[in-house]
């Protein structure tokens, strides 16, 4: 491959990360705050259900992190 095409590639695959993040941190818990909301008729549950996935995700965020970055844990020399 061209040097073009690997910018082209890692440029494609920034987005899909950012994309992911997304969905993950807005829009996912937007739509379950809102469904929640509808479902109970009140406002006010539907932003503590936000609220909470939101925590949630936060103190997860390392391990969400890792799942999201999809690559293999490096394998470094260790010294014997």
């Amino acid at each position: 491959m061209s040097k073009s095409t690997d910018s082209v590639d890692m440029a494609h695959e920034r987005l899909i990360r950012l994309l992911n993040f997304l969905w993950l941190l807005l829009v996912l818990p937007g739509g379950v705050a809102i469904l929640v909301g509808f479902a109970s008729h009140s406002a006010t549950l539907g932003i503590k259900t936000f609220l909470l996935i939101e925590v949630g995700v936060a103190i997860l965020s390392p391990l969400l992190t890792a799942i999201l970055a999809g690559r293999a844990p490096s394998h470094r020399n260790r010294g014997k």
